[in-house]
């Protein structure tokens, strides 16, 4: 992991393990709405091999054409935008106020002050005026997996 290269191969997995964990909440019947803004950036910089990205893609497509997520892709033609070098989850209840997740380097935090609320979800309406479409997203994700697997082939 780019983030602690010094972590052993067990604390990696356990990592793994719990993350897949949490995403089986996409599966069931009453899951969340979850919509994602995905930089192109993520799509092009390599993180493992290109298999590896490939199947990372891929399983991004999957859960995209199973309409159990919704994602929607920043290309580098955007330009500047108000969230760059940010992280962010906009968390809406149907029983309580909305709040706002954000990670550090080293920490989260949780934002419920309406007035924050109010402007990060105008930072992040704006950021989705930027992205490309659902349709024109997915195209960009299978096209990135495609030229992974077509590199990893070359290998």
């Amino acid at each position: 992991m780019a983030s602690n290269p010094l972590a052993t191969d067990e604390w990696i997995t356990e990592m793994v393990r719990l993350r897949m964990d949490r995403a089986e909440i996409l599966k069931d019947v009453t899951r969340p709405v979850y919509w994602a803004v995905l930089h192109e950036n993520v799509l092009r910089t390599p993180v493992g091999s290109g298999t590896v990205m490939a199947q990372q893609l891929g399983h991004i497509v999957n859960g995209a054409r199973a309409r159990q997520v919704l994602v929607q892709v920043l290309p580098f033609a955007a330009g500047p935008h108000p969230q760059m070098g940010k992280m962010m989850v906009l968390k809406e209840f149907d029983d309580a106020p909305p709040t706002i997740y954000t990670e550090g380097v080293l920490s989260g935090n949780l934002l419920d002050d309406p007035a924050v609320v109010k402007r990060v979800r105008r930072d992040y309406d704006l950021l989705r005026a930027a992205t490309l479409s659902p349709e024109a997203s997915l195209a960009m994700l299978e096209s990135a997996a495609e030229d992974y697997t077509r590199c990893a082939g070359t290998t």
